[in-house]
């Protein structure tokens, strides 16, 4: 029997849930990444939670860019990309100090700040604005784990069209949960546990990737974002009381 490090009925739930949320990005270009984390903290330990949802979401990212290649747009992203290399440096010495038990309430309320509060507004009073807020971005990626809204903000502040958005933000989720990775190697998390696991989810991510791309054209855009708003409310409030009962 092959070990997937979890049991079938979660290994049937996450692969379901990281197609769906994949092509989900696909088709809005960001809540997807958000949608899992919040799936991935109700099944797996949470000193794991945020490296296997990096593997997942580098996978899906860059199945996305790669379908999407000519709508990049290299020169509005080169300097964000440069700003979360510089954010993961930063914040990459103090996560030992993280009590990870209680990471659910900061990914909860993360989760409700990005759907229910004001976004991200750029502001020319910023020295480098693309570069700082890259490093923002790349700092809580690093702690949070899902921070393509942010990259989404930026883009649409940029005033880029939706194929755009959506191929540009991908690259620049591609880099954080890249960069991401090889900070937990480094720190020596080891995932050789969840190998098979990680195989298996990264290929429902890719094929999620492509099902999202051919859905895209066809769907109703508000129908999703109302789904959106919904079910990343409830699992964060979810993880909320998980969070407070792990205190």
């Amino acid at each position: 029997m092959i070990d997937l490090g979890v049991s079938n009925e979660v290994f049937t739930l996450l692969f379901i849930s990281t197609l769906i949320t994949s092509a989900f990005t696909a088709v809005l270009g960001q809540g997807g990444g958000l949608m899992l984390m919040g799936v991935l903290a109700q099944v797996l330990p949470a000193a794991s939670l945020i490296p296997i949802h990096a593997v997942i979401q580098t996978a899906s990212n860059a199945s996305r860019a790669m379908l999407s290649l000519k709508d990049i747009n290299w020169t509005i992203i080169t300097p964000i990309l440069i700003g979360i290399l510089l954010g993961a440096l930063v914040v990459t010495p103090f996560i030992q100090h993280i009590n990870w038990d209680g990471m659910q309430l900061v990914i909860g309320l993360f989760i409700l700040w990005t759907v229910w509060g004001n976004g991200l507004t750029l502001t020319n009073k910023l020295p480098f604005p693309l570069t700082s807020l890259g490093i923002a971005q790349g700092s809580l990626g690093v702690l949070l784990g899902a921070t393509g809204p942010l990259g989404s903000a930026i883009l649409l502040a940029k005033g880029l069209n939706r194929e755009k958005l959506i191929a540009s933000n991908a690259v620049i989720m591609f880099a954080s949960h890249a960069i991401k990775i090889a900070v937990f190697v480094l720190m020596g998390v080891a995932l050789s546990h969840y190998t098979l696991l990680l195989v298996s989810l990264s290929m429902a991510a890719i094929l999620g990737s492509y099902v999202g791309k051919r859905l895209r054209p066809k769907l109703s855009e508000r129908l999703f974002f109302k789904l959106f708003r919904i079910s990343l409310t409830l699992l964060a409030l979810r993880m909320l009381y998980l969070g407070f009962t792990s205190l």
